[in-house]
């Protein structure tokens, strides 16, 4: 690859990871990929796909591996939603 090519590669991921397109990445931009409702659903996806799995014999994963799963899938949503809540109540009390 050449130069040009690598340059614009280099702006497409930038542009990536960019998350609140203010064109740098910083904490804030972190903030934004892991606070996401979208974590909620995968970890949702996952605790039902993988132990439908092992109902209909392709995997034969041990039952504590779901009540892990289980718990992670609390804790993120737990997670998002204090800091959604967090984020409101500053906004309410003017302090952004």
């Amino acid at each position: 690859m050449d130069d040009r090519t690598d340059d614009i590669m280099l702006k497409r991921i930038m542009k990536l990871l960019d998350f609140n397109r203010d064109g740098k990445i910083d904490t804030l931009d972190m903030k934004k990929a892991v606070f996401r409702y979208e974590w909620i659903i995968v970890t949702g996806l996952l605790l039902t796909i993988i132990p439908m799995g092992n109902v209909l014999g392709y995997t034969s994963i041990d039952s504590d591996f779901f009540w892990a799963l289980a718990g992670l899938c609390l804790t993120v949503e737990g997670v998002i939603e204090l800091y959604y809540e967090q984020k409101h109540w500053d906004k309410v009390k003017g302090k952004r």
